[in-house]
């Protein structure tokens, strides 16, 4: 009888422990599951986010390219549009010996406003244009139109912009060509004035510039004619301005080497 009992035990004892060693065995391959399972996400997850980061990288990269494509188109469409002009004025000057000037052509950034509230003048900078001449006018051209123009005033380079009393210069109208000079008139509107009182020009005409000041070449487009009427034996004009300067950022200085014979008056 007690033999059989210890047999009994000894069985019993030997079971447990078989149960015991499936359990750890269970134990040992849930945890191992669990290990791999989160080695393989963990891996999962660290490849997406270097796709998303390279992805990043690539489209910040390629915004950066679309950007600079565009500013150089821009110049090439104001450089463009300067030797079109000089191709006509030489198909019309052929049999004489004469050499064009070019317009040197910079990038301008206006950086910040003289003073806060006149939104007209933006002091500009720029990492090319070194012309520190004080008694020039330069032409400011933004998104392919008129902008404003610019002059040195004590070192620094000021834009003043279409709107401003001091943004004036000279331009054509229509396709008769009226002479003109574009400014800023006391009720804020952009007018033309000097306009003989014999042209024939009407609502809806093109301005661009006539280049005859020195500040621009011809042809950069300005505005359309919005009213007409007549003052002190000539026309003035209201102009509707393509740019309205409600995003400065940059600018294309246009930098004639012509002499001019006007200079505006400080700012300061």
């Amino acid at each position: 009888m007690k033999k059989r009992n210890r047999v009994l035990w000894v069985s019993i004892v030997i079971v447990f422990i078989l149960f015991i060693l499936e359990i750890n065995k269970g134990i040992f391959i849930y945890i191992t599951s669990i290990n791999n399972f989160i080695r393989e996400n963990v891996s999962i997850v660290k490849d997406n986010v270097s796709l998303v980061l390279n992805k990043y990288l690539n489209q910040a990269e390629e915004i950066q390219k679309l950007s600079n494509i565009e500013l150089k188109n821009e110049y090439l469409e104001s450089k463009l549009l300067a030797l079109q002009e000089e191709n006509k004025k030489l198909v019309e000057l052929l049999g004489i010996n004469k050499k064009p000037d070019l317009p040197n052509i910079f990038l301008v950034k206006a950086y910040s406003y003289v003073n806060m509230g006149k939104y007209s003048q933006v002091w500009l900078m720029s990492d090319e244009f070194n012309n520190i001449a004080e008694n020039k006018i330069f032409g400011l051209i933004r998104n392919g139109y008129a902008a404003g123009i610019a002059l040195n005033i004590n070192g620094d380079l000021v834009g003043i912009l279409n709107g401003d009393s001091k943004a004036s210069y000279g331009v054509y109208i229509g396709d008769s060509k009226s002479i003109g000079i574009l400014k800023n008139n006391t009720n804020g509107n952009i007018i033309i004035e000097y306009i003989n009182a014999w042209s024939e020009i009407k609502a809806g005409d093109e301005v661009v510039t006539n280049g005859l000041d020195g500040i621009f070449f011809e042809g950069i487009r300005v505005g359309k004619i919005k009213k007409v009427s007549q003052e002190y034996g000539y026309i003035v004009a209201e102009v509707d301005l393509y740019n309205k300067n409600n995003d400065i950022g940059h600018f294309w200085l246009i930098d004639i080497p012509v002499k001019q014979s006007s200079k505006i008056d400080s700012i300061k």
